[in-house]
C-alpha cells in the first residue's frame, strides 16, 4: 500500500501536550490543575462527563458537577442532558474554552458553531466514546495520574478525533486511539463493544496489516466490557488469519496476506482482559 510518509512524525504534536496533573497543597492550586487538566480533556476527547471526572481527581459526584458547573459559569463550557451518559449529562466545550485549550495544548481546534450543545457531538456514538476516554486516562502511567488505580499502561497518547485527522490525509482505517507506551511501542486501542461477523473482521484485519507494514503503530490492543466478547475476537480474528493467507485475491496470483505479514498481525493483536469487570462495573451495572 502506499501512505504518504511523515504521519509519524505528527505524532509528537499530540504526544508533547503536558496531561500531568499536580494536586497541590492548597485548594486555589487544586482548583487550578483541575481547571487545566479538565479543559485539555475537553478539547482533545470533544467531551466529557461528571462520572468521570469524578474518577479522575478522586471527588464526589457532587464535588465533580461543582467543578464543571463552574466552567460553565466561567463560559468555557457547556452541557447536555442525554441519557446516552451513564450519568445523563456531558460537557462540551464553548467559543471561549475551545480558544483557552488552545492557548494551553498549543494544538489547533475545530470548533463546531451550533446553538444547541447536542449538535455539537456525535451523541449516536457517546457512551462508546466515553468508555474509550475513560480506558486512554485510566492507562496513564502513575506520574500523570496518583489517584490509587493506575497502571503502567503508556505515557502519552492521540485521540479518536485527533487521529482520524491524521488519517483521513493518509488513507488509514481510524482507531480508537493511539497510545505511546512507556519503551515507545506504539500501541492503536479498539474497544469492542459487540460482536463482529467474519466478513467484517477479514476487512478490519487488512487494514491493521497495511498500517503495521507502513509503521503507523506497532500494536492493536482489543478491549471489551465482556470477555466472552474478547474471546470471539480472539477465534474469529484467528480463522480470519487463515483464510486470507490461504485464499487468493481478485485478479491475483497473491493471497490477501502473505505467511510473513499474517505472523506480524498475529503477534501484534493483543486481547486486554484487564478492563472487563471494571468496565462492567462502571458502565453498564
Amino acid at each position: 500500500m502506499s501512505i504518504t510518509p511523515g504521519i509519524t512524525e505528527q505524532y509528537q504534536n499530540f504526544f508533547s501536550i503536558d496531561m500531568g496533573y499536580k494536586h497541590g497543597t492548597n485548594n486555589n492550586q487544586i482548583g487550578k490543575s483541575r481547571r487545566r487538566l479538565t479543559m485539555i480533556i475537553v478539547s482533545r476527547f470533544g467531551h466529557t462527563s461528571p462520572m468521570i471526572i469524578r474518577w479522575l481527581y478522586g471527588i464526589s459526584q457532587a464535588q465533580a458537577l461543582v467543578h464543571l458547573n463552574k466552567l460553565c459559569l466561567e463560559g468555557l463550557l457547556d452541557y447536555t442532558q442525554t441519557h446516552r451518559s451513564p450519568d445523563d449529562r456531558v460537557y462540551v466545550l464553548t467559543r471561549a474554552g475551545a480558544l483557552y485549550a488552545e492557548q494551553i495544548t498549543g494544538v489547533q481546534l475545530h470548533f463546531r458553531s451550533s446553538e444547541q450543545v447536542s449538535q455539537r457531538i456525535n451523541l449516536s456514538t457517546l457512551y462508546h466514546d466515553l468508555i474509550v476516554q475513560y480506558v486512554i486516562l485510566r492507562g496513564m502511567t502513575e506520574q500523570h495520574f496518583q489517584n490509587g488505580d493506575s497502571f503502567n499502561g503508556w505515557d502519552s497518547f492521540i485521540t479518536d478525533a485527533e487521529f482520524r485527522k491524521l488519517a483521513r490525509k493518509h488513507d488509514i482505517r481510524n482507531v480508537d486511539a493511539l497510545t505511546r507506551e512507556p519503551n515507545g511501542t506504539l500501541c492503536a486501542l479498539e474497544f469492542e463493544h459487540s460482536f463482529k461477523t467474519p466478513e467484517n473482521r477479514k476487512g478490519i484485519l487488512l487494514k491493521y496489516s497495511e498500517a503495521l507494514q507502513a509503521g503507523v503503530y506497532e500494536k492493536i490492543m482489543l478491549f471489551s466490557q465482556k470477555l466472552d466478547i474478547l474471546k470471539d475476537a480472539r477465534r474469529i480474528n484467528d480463522a480470519a488469519i487463515d483464510y486470507l493467507t490461504s485464499h487468493i485475491k481478485p485478479k491475483s496470483n497473491d493471497t490477501w496476506l502473505s505467511e510473513d505479514n499474517a505472523q506480524q498481525l498475529k503477534a501484534a493483536l493483543v486481547y486486554r482482559t484487564k478492563f472487563c469487570d471494571e468496565l462492567t462495573e462502571r458502565f453498564y451495572s
